[in-house]
């Protein structure tokens, strides 16, 4: 995906970590040093659908590096030739976590050491005010009351508008937590809600919906939940993924569409499901920010998934 180079400004960040996993299989091997986490795959699934130098520079994130970062991984970042910005802190450990497969469907993750945050003000002070004002699209990876506080903050600076793509924490897309979510959806900013299927059915109470004729009316419910200017995005793995579009149109009328994942007629080829959403989210997040189109921004979240989950 192309476009003019005096066009481009600062285009996608991520509030998502950079975390150096350990994977732990069944038969006790253990892999070490595995990039991971919600902002690495995130801005990864955006280098995949980025067709030229400028929009790749022009991806904003953060790596915190501690003493024990690998110089290895260091050079897999930056081979990626985005707008990186590693911050380094001698004092600590880099944020690890582990991965233990128990079976075939149960995966438990703990972070193996502190983890350290992006916030409003990282972005501030790493790149200022006029470089997070001109950003087109915010992926926020968080729970509804960090996003309520992240969009607070952006709130009192002033800022050129922009999309906030808002991936839940899966653990607190329930109804528990339903409130909050609720107010989220009644933002004046301009959101587009992505959980996959599950989360979203049980952010409802509902069992998650298995055929696609079922995502096509379940997502209905979100029409009068969320604000008229909002979106929402049901990631349905093998399914592929189904948006319900904003009103902000000129029959003031929500759409419903559906793009089918990348391994819909090769499902052979999934090898490891993980980062799967988040890579969606990071090329949704880019061909949105370029596009403004809900039809593209899926087609390269569809794209970058199926490149990932075809990796060990």
């Amino acid at each position: 995906m192309g476009s003019p180079s005096n066009e481009l400004g600062p285009l996608v960040t991520t509030n998502g970590m950079f975390i150096i996993d350990e994977i732990h299989e069944q038969n006790g091997t253990i892999h070490r040093d595995i990039p991971g986490g919600g902002g690495m795959f995130a801005m990864l699934g955006a280098c995949i659908v980025t067709s030229t130098k400028q929009i790749s520079e022009n991806l904003k994130w953060i790596i915190d590096r501690g003493h024990d970062f690998p110089s290895s991984l260091t050079s897999v970042i930056e081979s990626w030739g985005t707008g990186v910005h590693f911050r380094d802190d001698n004092s600590r450990y880099t944020t690890r976590g582990g991965n233990f497969y128990r079976n075939e469907d149960l995966r438990e993750f703990e972070y193996l050491t502190p983890k350290k945050q992006i916030s409003v003000q990282d972005w501030v002070g790493t790149w200022g005010l006029t470089v997070l004002s001109q950003l087109k699209c915010i992926h926020l990876v968080c729970s509804a009351e960090r996003c309520l506080q992240i969009l607070d903050q952006l709130a009192t600076m002033k800022l050129d508008s922009k999309t906030f793509v808002w991936e839940p924490v899966p653990d607190l897309c329930n109804q528990e937590h339903a409130s909050q979510i609720m107010e989220v959806f009644q933002r004046s900013e301009t959101i587009i809600f992505s959980p996959n299927a599950e989360e979203g059915s049980r952010l409802l109470g509902d069992e998650e919906p298995s055929q696609l004729d079922q995502v096509l009316k379940y997502i209905w419910k979100f029409d009068e939940l969320i604000s008229p200017h909002h979106s929402c995005v049901l990631r349905c793995g093998r399914m592929g993924s189904v948006a319900l579009s904003s009103r902000d149109n000129d029959g003031h009328v929500r759409q419903v569409f559906h793009y089918p994942a990348y391994h819909s007629a090769s499902p052979d080829k999934v090898i490891d499901p993980t980062g799967g959403g988040n890579s969606y989210l990071g090329a949704f997040c880019l061909g949105y920010a370029l596009t403004q189109d809900l039809h593209i921004a899926s087609i390269c979240g569809n794209i970058a998934a199926g490149c990932v989950i075809e990796q060990n």
